[in-house]
């Protein structure tokens, strides 16, 4: 049995251990064992499934395990090969959707288990299923869409895994500590979704427009911990609104709709569910097509191919910038936004030359006046291109002018945009390992680790997870040994 306890730096108070332990529903092996009996007999091997559908043969392990699912787009062939119909090859991989309100079509896909990318590659323990007991005082989790966390775990070789929990032991252990206050329905544990508070005076669609941008400030504070099940409160709502009503009503109601769409996306993008995330993305791209609204169209699609890269999908990015930029047109906002997400494609296949044209398109669309004074977009700004800029830098190992890429925009940066400060400094900290040495980014990473924990972005801790790699061999480092003491305090231990 796999055991894990919090375990909190010198001077915080610790309960006393506590572990995970293995969560082995009937439901889900009788699901796994129908899977694996519909693979075989269809005649296929792990291996040659893999082959055949274009994946890796882990991959296939994992929907043997009941550990993950089929992408909906390869549901139609998985079933074609396994010689079954789709409800029945659902049926056997997933759970039954969970609905976001009565008679809605608008159903959550779960959440994957791991954050790739993070800490040493190779192979993981067997944790997707871990359910916590207990979480002791200082971890810090980040939100699922399916109403669990994700908590960031050291496994007893020194590696950082991400590790997907259910909401119920999570709140049967650490409800105190973590200052959680239970909502029944809230899409996150400790989080009620706040019911929106309607102006006589305004009209319901830009009562909810005016929601939305309250939304966003906050998110640029708090971190999507603390207000995605708001948001998913109001796609509730405006479903709801859009049945009561008609003509241009219905229409302009669909688009805010596709708006908060895009605003779930990227909360559970920030969160490190990168398949939710997803999902609402392409919900996003369905209602925004629907109501006709082309500009909001590429958007999105500019949106989505920024979570590709963030997924560490060159090629997706790029594609889906490019598709973008057809919707918006030569020369716009918009265009310079898919130039942006497309450039970091290019970076994460390793074409530096492409990457620097396309963040040099980017500006240069930039310094023209903006098409309208409330387009989409409007955040987008020089030093945002020049902060993605010193990324692909990073990225190409162009460490020195990342760093000072990374400054600048630190410096450029409202002070109420804590969150993303954070993600700057995690980032700006793994260039000065390279530049600076250990003490400094140590430093820096520190201070980021202080917003991870107050927002609970996973886009923070998955640099931090990276960094602590690269200063294992740094151990009697001061700076090194008290931002390690720190992020273990946020951390789960294996035992």
């Amino acid at each position: 049995m796999l055991h894990l306890c919090g375990k909190a730096s010198a001077g915080l108070a610790t309960s006393g251990a506590s572990g995970f332990r293995q969560a082995k529903g009937r439901s889900m092996g009788a699901r796994r064992e129908r899977f694996i009996a519909l693979r075989v007999s269809a005649g296929h091997t792990q291996e040659s499934l893999a082959t055949t559908m274009g994946v890796d043969r882990t991959t296939v392990g994992r929907w043997d395990r009941g550990q993950a699912a089929p992408r909906p787009w390869q549901m139609p062939k998985l079933a074609d090969l396994l010689r079954v119909g789709h409800q029945e090859l659902s049926e056997a991989l997933l759970d039954a959707p969970e609905r976001i309100g009565p008679n809605d079509n608008v159903a959550p896909v779960q959440s994957t288990s791991l954050l790739e990318g993070a800490g040493r590659k190779g192979a993981t323990p067997d944790w997707e299923a871990a359910g916590a007991e207990e979480i002791t005082a200082g971890v810090a989790p980040m939100a699922l869409m399916d109403g669990g966390f994700r908590v960031g775990c050291r496994t007893a070789d020194g590696r950082i895994v991400f590790v997907s929990l259910p909401r119920r032991p999570l709140l049967r252990g650490g409800t105190a500590v973590l200052g959680v206050t239970p909502s029944a329905g809230s899409a996150v544990s400790g989080v009620r979704a706040v019911p929106p508070v309607f102006s006589t005076e305004i009209h319901p669609v830009e009562n909810m427009r005016l929601l939305r941008r309250s939304l966003v400030e906050c998110d640029n504070v708090l971190g999507p911990r603390g207000v995605v099940a708001t948001a998913q409160e109001h796609v509730r709502l405006i479903q709801h609104l859009r049945r009561e009503a008609a003509g241009r009503d219905r229409h302009d109601l669909l688009q805010v709709q596709a708006e908060y769409a895009e605003f779930c996306s990227w909360l559970y993008q920030d969160s490190g569910d990168h398949r939710a995330a997803q999902y609402w993305a392409d919900r996003a791209v369905d209602w925004a097509s629907a109501s006709g609204e082309q500009d909001l169209t590429a958007y999105i699609m500019a949106r989505k191919a920024q979570l590709a890269g963030d997924m560490q999908d060159s090629v997706e990015a790029i594609d889906l910038a490019a598709a973008a930029q057809r919707l918006a047109g030569a020369g716009t906002r918009l265009t310079a936004m898919g130039a942006v997400y497309a450039a970091h494609g290019h970076a994460l296949l390793g074409d530096e030359r492409t990457a620097q044209n396309a963040f040099d398109q980017a500006l240069t669309l930039l310094a023209k006046p903006p098409e309208a004074p409330f387009g989409r977009g409007r955040w987008l700004n020089e030093a945002y291109v020049e902060a993605q800029r010193a990324r692909a830098l990073s990225s190409l190992g162009r460490h020195r002018e990342a760093a000072a890429g990374f400054e600048k925009a630190i410096r450029s940066l409202p002070s109420s945009y804590q969150r993303d400060r954070g993600v700057y400094l995690a980032r700006s900290a793994i260039t000065q390992f390279h530049t600076d040495g250990p003490e400094h980014a140590a430093t820096t990473a520190t201070s980021a680790l202080s917003v991870a924990t107050t927002t609970g972005s996973a886009r923070i801790l998955i640099e931090l997870a990276h960094l602590d790699t690269l200063l294992q061999g740094c151990r009697g480092v001061p700076e090194v040994a008290h931002f390690r003491q720190a992020l273990d305090s946020v951390l789960l231990h294996e035992v």
